[in-house]
């Protein structure tokens, strides 16, 4: 391949001015992406610092002024740009307080449910502008009760309650974050007979483990009144627009239409504080938790109940038709327009959203500058290339189809486009939480800013790697061994069940050859290109293998989704059902087995079968895809 560094390309050029020059390979202008010449800290850190000035919650008009600042950032890249607004529901709170009568003979116990400001805090002055701590989609109702406490409120710790003997029906469920989503949580005790729940923040994780431990902003540790709000709607989209977009006197649904539909909990629930917890967990009696429930050290001993302590939780929401704005900005392909590679972040926050989702959106405005720079020295993209800025994820991913997981979630689990997620760490102490600011972020997050530019650059090559290779550089081989890998750890749960593997492993060795055999085609063809003159007529090649490569991903979805949530399409990974943050693989044959566990009969069993049949032809079907014979 010609390569020319640009002091040749001068030198050449003022010598002989009449002498053709080529464009520089590709190659070029990824290597000049990564250069220090077109990448900066400080403008990373500028975008951040802008974007989260306010909070900006979806729907206020702080985070319309977020869009309008992401629009004008990508058109002075001179990259075409343009807002794509949706009208849709949305939940505030209007009203909720929490009481708690810890026995008999004492008085109630009032809480604020408030995050305190603290001494020196630089967005005191718009700290009014936090919406009250709340649950999006929360049931409005109150909940009078007497407490158990359960854990992370996981399917395996409501089953350690019933094995104690403890009934949860008419109780008042006290759950700790950090294991599952907030919605399973809620869910799950609905299902045990909960009346309402209390999801506090633990000082063991979120506060630095307890003891003589600091937090921020002395340390980066949740303070004592910090409180993790969030969604616990567990559907696709916008819950009033089931399967069609948001817009404009559209047909919706009623509420009361989206609470049958089992995706809003029906119970109300509230999240609190660690400090608030400390009261309410010493006002618990009955049996000792086990070591594994306890706090962080110098916390009171947690006790399971029911009781004594009773509270009263009251929670009132509103729904509002409320409008959100994606930004769109489009770099057009030069070979093939109609191909695109899609970079998306949003851009909603629950509070100030520095690390969630902010680091992301500067880091997307990073790479849309770099690109801006390649533009002006003479790149241009073999495909089209996508930059989204999405609202209204933090809701239940409104900004686009929805789903489990985060932005890429509608992509790969409803339609099966090859998707990845790139990110610094796994978790944070402020998650959430009203000091998630850019004083977090440039005391402990990030100080020099250098994991937002590696973030930045490492999505951009692969950005550009996707958008200009002649072949698309997938490689299915390693796909092939993970499925081998996740069929054979299915043996040990349904060996003795009566349940036949064989179909799964005979589908995923014909998708395993399918692998290989076009592997040897791409190299084959690259070997032939080598070799060819320069007016060597190969596009149509270059198309046929690119769509066997693309559509392989698509043919893992069945139109009829999973068993008992339509909406996840693809057969081999999805959210796991009672935890909507984790993941699974075959997830409808994971779906079967819980629910053959529970019940244990021949016909739940049978049903385990008949979905290892539906991931075989899926695989097959992708097998034949990658082979380029006929579905």
């Amino acid at each position: 391949m010609y390569k020319v560094s640009i002091s040749s390309l001068i030198a050449l050029a003022a010598c002989i001015p009449l002498l053709f020059l080529p464009s520089p390979p590709k190659s070029y202008y990824h290597s000049l992406f990564l250069s220090d010449s077109i990448s900066d800290n400080s403008s990373i850190a500028n975008h951040l610092y802008i974007l989260t000035r306010r909070p900006h919650v979806a729907g206020s008009q702080a985070n319309s002024q977020t869009a309008a600042y992401v629009l004008s950032t990508l058109t002075s890249y001179n990259i075409q740009s343009h807002i794509r607004s949706y009208d849709v529901s949305l939940t505030y709170p209007v009203f909720r307080s929490l009481s708690l009568k810890p026995s008999s003979s004492e008085q109630p116990v009032e809480f604020d449910l408030c995050q305190e400001i603290y001494e020196g805090d630089p967005y005191a002055d718009v700290a009014n502008e936090v919406l009250p701590t709340f649950h999006a989609y929360a049931k409005s109702g109150t909940a009078i009760g007497p407490l158990v406490y359960a854990n992370y409120g996981r399917v395996q710790d409501f089953e350690r309650l019933r094995e104690m003997g403890v009934n949860l029906t008419g109780n008042v469920v006290l759950a700790r974050y950090g294991a599952i989503f907030r919605g399973d949580i809620v869910e799950n005790a609905q299902e045990a007979g909960a009346i309402g729940v209390l999801i506090y923040t633990d000082r063991k994780e979120y506060g630095g483990g307890g003891g003589d431990t600091k937090w921020f902003p002395d340390d980066k540790w949740m303070p004592p009144s910090g409180v993790q709000v969030g969604t616990v709607y567990d559907g696709a989209g916008d819950p009033t627009t089931p399967g069609w977009p948001s817009t404009e006197e559209c047909e919706r649904i009623s509420i009361e239409e989206v609470e049958k539909g089992g995706n809003v909990p029906l119970i109300p629930s509230l999240p609190i504080s660690w400090a608030d917890v400390d009261a309410i967990m010493r006002s618990i009696g009955g049996q000792v938790a086990d070591e594994d429930w306890q706090g962080g050290k110098g916390a009171p001993v947690y006790k399971i109940g029911p009781g004594p302590g009773i509270v009263n939780l009251n929670y009132t929401g509103k729904h509002a038709i409320s409008t959100i704005e994606n930004i769109i900005g489009i770099i057009e392909g030069a070979e093939e327009p109609d191909r695109l590679v899609i970079l998306g972040n949003h851009r909603d926050a629950w509070t100030f959203g520095t690390v969630d989702p902010n680091s992301g959106t500067a880091a997307l405005l990073e790479v849309a500058e770099r690109l801006g720079k390649l533009l002006k020295r003479g790149w241009k993209p073999r495909r089209t290339i996508v930059l989204c800025n999405w609202d209204a994820e933090e809701y239940g991913l409104l900004g686009r189809l929805g789903g489990g997981g985060s932005d890429y979630a509608a992509f790969i689990q409803h339609i099966g486009v090859p998707s990845a997620d790139i990110s610094f760490g796994e978790g944070y102490p402020v998650y959430h939480s009203m000091y998630d600011d850019f004083v977090w972020m440039k005391k402990y997050g990030d100080p020099m800013f250098h994991r937002h530019v590696a973030a930045a650059s490492i999505w951009g090559l692969v950005a550009l790697q996707l958008a200009d290779e002649e072949i698309l550089p997938f490689n299915y081989l390693s796909y092939a061994y993970e499925l081998e890998k996740c069929a054979e750890e299915l043996k040990d749960e349904v060996s003795d069940k009566g349940v036949k593997l064989f179909p799964l492993f005979n589908s995923i060795e014909k998708f395993k050859k399918a692998a290989i055999k076009i592997n040897d085609e791409k190299k084959a063809f690259e070997t032939v290109k080598a070799r060819a003159l320069p007016q060597r007529k190969d596009s149509w090649k270059v198309r046929e293998l690119n769509d066997r490569l693309m559509m392989a991903e698509r043919a893992f979805t069945d139109p009829d989704g999973l068993t008992t949530r339509p909406w996840y399409k693809h057969m081999i990974y999805a959210p796991s059902k009672h935890n909507d943050y984790g993941s699974k693989s075959f997830p409808g044959v994971d779906d079967s087995i819980e629910q053959a566990k529970s019940v244990n009969t021949k016909q739940s069993w049978l049903l385990v079968q008949h979905e290892v049949w539906r991931v075989a032809r899926a695989i097959t079907q992708a097998s034949l895809v990658l082979s380029g014979k006929l579905t």
